[in-house]
């Protein structure tokens, strides 16, 4: 739509029209005007796959579920990126989703942030890198990407309260830039952040929106808030945030319209803010198609990109005894032991709004059966590594069928006393976790009542744990009779809980179950709250977790005897969505519960185990010099056991490298002073020093440095050309010589760093410039070229309030990792003339 078109349309508007197309009328839907045939804008949650659905978390439409985004950005591949992007494209259209909230691309200054594992890396030119790619892929779809969130959402435990301090270049170089690369892709929109930076909230800065994003780099897209990240009328829309998400409005409605009639906000601002609605909606127009397409997508093609990111994305830590690749099965006589929970119930992803419905899920055990045959199959499950009781995936039945699932009646009023209630809605599901935000179901009140019913058919005679949560009111009955009663009253609340914080704490009933006998479980709950009910009733939600209650001590030496009657162990293990979510920040790297202690027996008892960790984030690994094998899993997706598979027998050869330094030890990270609500001011005083930079700075050596990872080959790098002037066009050409001197074919990840010897203020010893996934043959030498421009010189000048080059010495430095002790290959050039920029 041009502007011509626009304005035209605009001229047509009433100003309550105009205001109306301004914030949301549901969870997921922008405001539409019949009269004037503009139809709404449809958003869904990524970055791992677009949940569709119109947002809703209860019974959203299966789709893709791809390995988290730090996963992502272990693979350090453009191109790979580049498809994933396409591919989330063709779900959008499929889901007539036309905006893609997605990607994330926020530099994890600290390890703990519950919702870090949404974002790419610690590094902002691999994040920038990798979003422009990925943005590249959506778009070409006619997918909008909302690149988020704009800028240094760095915590996740109630941001909007947070007011982050930093420098202006610990702003540009650190936080803004990724967004600031990304920009080279033309992104149609960006998520403003929750929190404040420097004393303003990101929704009402319009150095942020106005200044940066529009003037500088030429941003001519929509400015969304992040959902109910709009705090004032006039404020925000004078500062250029043109949409407030979700609906219905807090902030516009009669309240924008006043505003403009008291000229407190100008005609313009509104019809600037209008404007940019439109044409996100005519940019989008080729991806809206009116209907859902809930049967496409899950096709060959699909399974094997997905299955190829979550290959790509496992790093290879350690391999001292040359236990992997694992030798072929055939008639091969060596024997496995598999250990950990993870291996029945991996985790996949992490929680909260990037969660997906996946359309299929490759679990580790099943992956291994169909590598070594079921039959030979020896596991145990170890200690427990859940939070909350694990959510029940087989063994229930709607009622009177054989049907999976549960049974959901929806009433006015309690069936329990009101026994002839009559039933306004239902539905059935397959998920134990029913969280009723973000949907609306027909002839339902808005207080009600949920009566939930399913067979549960038990697989083993054993003592049996059922634990239930519940957001509003409720009770478990087992076989007629109360089991456990949240109804009364709820447990204090000493932790956070599933569901963005919204559930109660778990209440658990214990019972004898036999192999083969069917329970009957009911649940009654409704929304109302508990202790007084002022306000709206809550959206309502339930969760019915259950576990075979074990002698813990007794399942770790299980897992021990195993390990010790096997030729190779291998354990599986880490965090999952009960640890890593959003609305809630970790307090502690280590693994919870006695993960480290049945690692360190496992270990101990057979020196060849393989030990697999699953995780979005850093953990702490006080194992590390037992554990001769280990592989850093991330959160797979749904080709999780398939992937872990392909590089244990090496049908993959390991190319993954870590997007995020591992510390020591919490206490070492660069944030740990100032993450988290240490005042009413977060103080980022690392600086420009975020992650691997701190490190080599303060030679004080993490458990794992950024960029590292093994092969199962090894690689040789050689003939590093460089000019010995910075050329006045701006563009660098460099190239290099990289040789597969191993055994196995395999891509490997060439890291360019830049190291200014002639700086006139405080820089990190080098910063990642530039990167490249090769191929490369056993055997084979490769050139790879690399071009370096204007970023990989330059600084953020804040006596000049631009971009500097100066005058000097530089060295180009090829390294394995940021490992100052993995540096391979330099040379130096110098750049003759000092210059200055500003832009993208």
């Amino acid at each position: 739509m041009d502007s011509k078109n626009a304005a035209k349309i605009i001229s047509q508007l009433t100003l309550a029209e105009k205001v109306a197309l301004l914030s949301g009328i549901g969870a997921c839907q922008t405001n539409f005007n019949e009269r004037l045939n503009i139809p709404s804008l449809h958003t869904s949650d990524g970055p791992h796959g677009l949940r569709g659905g119109g947002g809703r978390f209860f019974n959203p439409p299966k789709g893709y579920q791809l390995p988290s985004a730090t996963a992502m950005g272990a693979t350090f591949d453009t191109d790979l990126l580049y498809q994933v992007g396409t591919l989330l494209g063709d779900e959008g259209r499929r889901k007539n989703v036309q905006v893609a909230l997605a990607p994330t691309v926020c530099i994890q200054r600290s390890p703990l942030i519950g919702r870090g594992f949404e974002a790419f890396g610690e590094d902002p030119v691999l994040s920038g890198s990798l979003a422009l790619q990925y943005i590249k892929g959506l778009q070409e779809r006619g997918v909008a990407s909302c690149i988020k969130h704009y800028a240094a959402h760095d915590q996740s435990t109630w941001a909007k309260e947070d007011d982050v301090h930093m420098t202006e270049r610990t702003l540009r170089e650190v936080h803004l830039l990724p967004f600031q690369i990304a920009m080279q892709a033309r992104p149609w929109s960006v998520m403003s952040a929750y929190q404040k930076i420097n004393g303003l909230h990101v929704s009402e800065d319009p150095l942020l929106l106005q200044h940066i994003l529009r003037k500088e780099w030429g941003f001519d897209g929509l400015v969304i808030s992040d959902w109910w990240g709009t705090y004032s009328t006039s404020e925000a829309i004078n500062a250029g945030m043109d949409l407030e998400m979700p609906g219905p409005s807090i902030w516009r409605g009669k309240q924008l319209i006043e505003a403009v009639e008291c000229r407190k906000v100008s005609m313009a601002a509104v019809d600037t803010a209008v404007g940019n609605v439109l044409k996100l909606i005519d940019r989008t127009n080729s991806s809206r198609s009116g209907t859902v397409d809930d049967k496409g997508g899950d096709t060959p093609e699909s399974r094997a990109l997905t299955r190829n990111v979550a290959a790509d994305s496992i790093v290879l830590l350690e391999n001292r005894k040359n236990v992997l690749p694992l030798g072929p099965v055939g008639n091969s006589t060596t024997t496995y032991g598999l250990i950990g929970e993870h291996f029945k119930n991996p985790a996949t992803g992490g929680g909260g709004s990037s969660e997906t419905t996946p359309f299929y899920a490759s679990r580790p055990l099943d992956a291994f059966a169909e590598v070594l045959g079921r039959e030979n199959i020896r596991y145990e499950p170890g200690c427990y590594t859940r939070r909350w009781s694990p959510l029940i995936h087989e063994g229930l039945y709607q009622p009177d069928s054989e049907e999976p699932g549960l049974l959901l009646e929806w009433f006015g009023m309690d069936p329990s006393i009101f026994t002839d209630a009559p039933c306004v809605y239902s539905t059935t599901t397959i998920n134990t976790c029913m969280y009723f935000s973000q949907i609306t179901f027909p002839n339902v009140p808005d207080q009600h009542y949920i009566r939930i019913t399913t067979t549960f058919v038990a697989e083993t005679t054993c003592k049996y744990q059922f634990g239930l949560g519940v957001c509003g009111k409720g009770r478990l009955f087992i076989d007629g009779k109360e089991a456990i009663d949240l109804w009364t009253d709820h447990p204090e609340k000493t932790d956070d809980t599933p569901c963005f914080n919204k559930l109660s704490m778990e209440r658990f009933a214990t019972l004898d179950i036999h192999e083969g006998q069917r329970y009957a479980l009911n649940i009654l709950m409704t929304n109302e709250k508990p202790g007084d009910n002022f306000g709206p009733p809550a959206a309502g939600g339930v969760r019915l977790g259950g576990q075979i209650i074990r002698d813990e001590s007794k399942a770790i030496e299980d897992a021990v005897e195993l390990a010790r009657t096997v030729d190779v162990p291998i354990l599986i293990t880490g965090l999952g969505t009960d640890y890593e979510y959003e609305a809630s920040d970790r307090t502690s790297l280590l693994l919870p519960g006695r993960e480290n202690e049945m690692i360190q027996k496992v270990c101990d008892a057979n020196p060849n185990t393989v030990v697999i960790i699953q995780a979005g984030m850093p953990i702490e690994m006080p194992w590390i010099n037992s554990v001769n094998t280990l592989m850093y899993a991330w959160y797979g997706g749904q080709e999780t056991g398939h992937a872990i598979t392909d590089v244990l027998w090496g049908a993959v050869n390991p190319s993954g490298r870590l997007s995020l330094s591992f510390p020591q030890r919490l206490q070492d990270n660069p944030a740990f002073l100032n993450f988290g609500k240490t005042d009413r001011e977060i103080v980022y005083g690392e600086g420009v020093f975020v992650g691997h930079r701190y490190y080599e700075k303060l030679e004080t050596p993490p458990l794992f440095y950024f960029g590292y990872g093994l092969s199962y080959s090894q690689f040789e790098y050689s003939d590093l050309k460089v000019p010995s002037e910075f050329p006045k066009d701006g563009q660098m050409a460099i190239s290099l010589n990289v040789t597969n001197a191993g055994k196995y074919d395999g891509k490997v990840v060439v890291q360019i760093y830049m190291s200014d010897l002639e700086c006139s203020v405080q820089r990190p010893r080098k910063e990642l410039k530039a990167f490249k996934k090769v191929w490369v043959s056993k055997g084979e030498t490769r050139t790879c070229s690399i071009s370096l421009d204007k970023y990989a010189l330059s600084f953020w000048s804040e006596e000049h309030s631009q971009w500097r080059a100066e005058a000097g010495e530089f060295a180009v430095i090829v390294a394995t990792s940021a490992d100052p002790q993995d540096e391979v290959l330099r040379a130096r050039f110098r750049l003759l003339e000092t210059f200055m920029w500003s832009g993208v």
